[in-house]
């Protein structure tokens, strides 16, 4: 389906299990639930699960390495323990001799080794899962800064984390056998020898032929996602700066029409103490090898009391909310009770001393600072011709007037043939028409 599913999590995300409802069961759900008793979370996910997009971030380069050759002065090295050992500063067997050298050696790598040919080469590919919505018809798309690009030190650590630990085993391979006797090397030899290569290696390593790609990854016809899951590419128009920046970005889908969005909100829509909702895709989920490829592509609805209003060292101001932080869910939209969009989910804690994620804690960047950036960007949040029939048929669907809600349906497929969850809802409709559960006020003679 995609150029590779062995993506890294993204930094920051959320979603509490309190509720997960999703587009592929929210149907059966209501047809069991009286309309003045349908949740909030209920009717949030049906509305917004369209407009919520899993977002790839992914780049490809070459990483070179070259050979590690000794210098002279590391040949010297040998002779020096030698005499050391002759003179009983240390043991006297070949493998302490070799452990003093790579000791003595791991402090100044470039005093002793030096870059040679054959350079090693490896194809490398990461990248990162995210959660984006689309805020107009044709095309544009909210997510986070740190969700569309990564700092050339980020980059570097992901390349050397997939690409040196193949070439550092080898080179410690060769080093230990032809530097060995008889005996074969102990633990401590082989991580010292280990210690060495590795750092040399990442010293010298090279990145060439850097590549990014950002896409949108959509689910098929029927929700989820399977090989035929449709990834389209998206450019960049704008970004702010990470975390604690102003952390937003604006994509931007070529030929894009009558595609779901979200409304949204304002700042003063949501207080301290309201329940605030979140839609994304965790990526302990995404990356699972638990869920099947079908079901991954429902993004998950969480929520989180409204906790405080932060300001960070930067002078942006962000809301703290109740709950837990995964990765993933970065980007995603943050709602009020009313279905509007507050915020986009940012960040999450860290604890200080241990560097583990802190639970129950989560940042949005507040939307009155999106509109400004999409301000900027001379781009106007608009709701589509495909989201006001939806919500219309909805409305519907949730009331029980099912013969009402059908036609409604039928025409957001006329809209947008690729909405992920307009076909369930037809057939959904269609069994509860036929089961005589309509209650469609009959028209006026």
């Amino acid at each position: 389906m995609h150029r590779s599913l062995r993506v890294a999590v993204a930094a920051v995300a959320v979603a509490l299990p309190a509720i997960t409802v999703s587009q592929a069961n929210a149907s059966a759900q209501v047809a069991e639930t009286a309309p003045h008793k349908a949740a909030v979370g209920t009717r949030l996910a049906a509305r917004t699960d369209p407009a919520v997009q899993l977002i790839s971030l992914e780049y490809s380069a070459t990483v070179r390495v070259p050979k590690a050759a000794p210098k002279r002065a590391f040949t010297a090295l040998f002779a020096k323990a030698a005499r050391h050992a002759k003179a009983g500063r240390i043991p006297a067997d070949h493998q302490s001799q070799v452990k003093w050298v790579l000791r003595t050696a791991r402090a100044h790598i470039d005093r002793y080794l030096a870059p040679a040919r054959p350079q090693r080469s490896a194809k490398v590919v990461t990248g990162a899962w995210c959660t984006g919505w689309w805020v107009t018809p044709d095309g544009y798309m909210v997510t986070g800064s740190h969700c569309v690009g990564k700092s050339k030190a980020q980059l570097r650590t992901s390349f050397a984390a997939n690409a040196l630990p193949k070439i550092n085993s080898a080179d410690v391979n060769g080093f230990l056998k032809s530097i060995m006797k008889v005996a074969q090397p102990d633990d401590e030899l082989v991580k010292l020898a280990g210690t060495v290569f590795a750092r040399f290696n990442a010293d010298k390593m090279r990145v060439t032929g850097l590549k990014r790609y950002l896409s949108v990854v959509s689910a098929v016809p029927g929700g989820g996602m399977d090989k035929t899951a449709k990834v389209t590419p998206v450019a960049l128009v704008a970004r702010g700066r990470d975390y604690p920046g102003v952390d937003f970005a604006l994509l931007k889908m070529k030929g894009a029409r009558n595609l779901p969005t979200v409304p949204l909100g304002q700042d003063t829509d949501v207080r301290v103490g309201d329940v605030l909702y979140i839609n994304g895709f965790p990526g302990l989920v995404t990356n699972s090898p638990v869920f099947n490829p079908r079901s991954k592509l429902y993004p998950a609805l969480t929520e989180g009391a409204y906790n405080a209003k932060r300001t960070t060292i930067l002078g942006v101001p962000y809301i703290q909310a109740q709950a837990p932080s995964y990765g993933g869910n970065s980007g995603g939209p943050v709602f009020s009770e009313n279905g509007k969009v507050i915020g986009t989910l940012i960040a999450g804690s860290v604890d200080p001393i241990t560097g583990d994620s802190a639970e129950n804690h989560s940042f949005i960047l507040p939307v009155s600072i999106i509109k400004k950036r999409l301000a900027a960007a001379r781009v106007t949040a608009s709701e589509s011709s495909t989201t006001r029939v939806y919500n219309s048929a909805l409305d519907d669907f949730f009331a029980y007037r099912y013969r009402a809600a059908l036609p409604k349906f039928r025409k957001v497929r006329a809209l947008y043939p690729a909405h992920p969850y307009v076909a369930t809802y037809i057939n959904d409709t269609r069994k509860a028409i036929a089961a005589g559960k309509d209650r469609t006020p009959k028209a006026k003679a």
